[in-house]
């Protein structure tokens, strides 16, 4: 091996550790904003949903509501602006990995914060858990492979429609809305895949070549998972109480540890 192809190797593997460092500084910052958004929600949920009848209690639930009712609009205005100058920054050709995530983070406090005073408790409820999971979404979406990310984002978007679907008993006019855009979500998925798989992954737009996924990519998989999707709801739908709850949570869960399992054995 000459000194020319040694310089190669060790350009190409000093490249890799960078882009590795980057995604691995993006997951902590995903990490570390979801501690942070439960802390905030934790402190919501004592002092403002389930605050005792003491007049200090009284007094700061009210004022927290109040706050509520402008936080939203102030935290969407300056993720805007936070996401302007983020772009703004990349036509420069200028990095820097923390406005995205404060952009990000403010974003995301709009909509927890607007879910909360809209729909407390039950939005407060659904948080606790979907905050958490966002961020494992974003360490699969960055350690994994797009496919991987795409089958998990499905699963867990099959396990909230579930989830809403037993929280009311399945009548609410939200309750429907929520599952047409799921099926929506379904059907987009599933005509993305095979818009993807006849063109080798790549999408053209406004004529640049875009790589979604790979070529490699196991577009079957992605099928069968927004069918596994559309069978657990229509039948959570049909049959309700017949079948135990757990047991509709459990095809997603179980189809979600499986992709777990085989996109772990070919990361390797």
């Amino acid at each position: 091996m000459d000194n020319r192809e040694r310089t190669e190797k060790q350009r190409v593997k000093a490249e890799r550790q960078r882009q590795e460092d980057i995604a691995l500084s993006k997951v902590l910052y995903w990490f570390g904003g979801a501690v942070v958004m439960e802390v905030l929600l934790f402190l919501t949920k004592r002092y403002y949903i389930d605050f005792d009848t003491s007049e200090w209690s009284v007094n700061l639930a009210y004022g927290i509501g109040q706050a509520l009712k402008f936080i939203p609009i102030a935290a969407l205005i300056l993720a805007v602006l936070g996401f302007v100058w983020c772009f703004s920054r990349k036509r420069q050709g200028k990095g820097g990995v923390l406005l995205w995530a404060v952009s990000s983070f403010l974003l995301g406090l709009a909509v927890c914060s607007f879910l909360v005073y809209r729909f407390n408790p039950s939005g407060a409820d659904l948080l606790t858990y979907l905050i958490p999971v966002t961020a494992v979404l974003a360490l699969i979406y960055y350690l994994y492979q797009r496919e991987f990310f795409t089958v998990a984002l499905t699963c867990t978007a099959g396990i909230v429609g579930l989830w809403a679907l037993f929280k009311d008993g399945g009548r609410g006019a939200r309750t429907y809305a929520l599952l047409v855009l799921l099926g929506i979500f379904l059907v987009a998925v599933a005509v993305l895949a095979r818009v993807l798989q006849s063109r080798g992954g790549v999408l053209s737009i406004k004529g640049k070549s875009l790589e979604v996924l790979p070529k490699n990519a196991n577009y079957a998989l992605l099928y069968i998972t927004c069918a596994v999707i559309a069978a657990a709801l229509v039948a959570a739908l049909a049959l309700g109480a017949v079948v135990t709850v757990m047991v509709y949570y459990a095809v997603p869960v179980a189809w979600l540890l499986i992709m777990a399992v085989y996109y772990t054995v070919k990361l390797m």
